[in-house]
């Protein structure tokens, strides 16, 4: 067990709270920490269809899971964004809603949903390019 050290009207705060709805300390702290951090749970709710696979992977069902794991942890990216940007609208979208809507994170670190793609281009990849231009020059390897 670990001490933890928190100054005098924080932690009288923290007390009132407690002795008001009749719990601990440790259970507003652990409410705090479940409410605004909390575990990164797989994205059950994402349908194949929601997952848009590229043309060249070829194992489709690793992706998807692959997808459906790495989604809530796009969202806290994507929430932490739009709170400091003051985008609440965004902000209150819930994770079923983000399953459905989620696009990307561009390459300036901007959330999209799948609403922004008619207005937004995603830039191509430095990568892509340089293996295009070896395979055009018949050097694929």
């Amino acid at each position: 067990m670990a001490q933890l050290i928190i100054d005098e009207p924080l932690a009288s705060r923290i007390a009132e709270i407690a002795a008001r709805d009749n719990v601990t300390p440790q259970e507003i702290l652990a409410t705090l920490f479940d409410h605004h951090f909390p575990e990164p749970r797989p994205a059950t709710s994402l349908t194949d269809e929601d997952i848009d696979v590229p043309a060249d992977v070829t194992d489709k069902v690793a992706y998807r899971e692959a997808m459906r794991a790495l989604a809530p942890k796009l969202y806290r990216i994507a929430r932490r964004y739009w709170a400091k940007v003051g985008d609440g609208e965004r902000l209150a979208l819930g994770d079923e809603a983000l399953d459905k809507q989620f696009w990307l994170i561009d390459q300036e670190g901007v959330p999209r949903l799948k609403s922004d793609a008619a207005q937004f281009q995603v830039a191509q990849d430095p990568l892509e390019a340089l293996v295009g231009t070896l395979e055009a020059n018949g050097r694929p390897d």
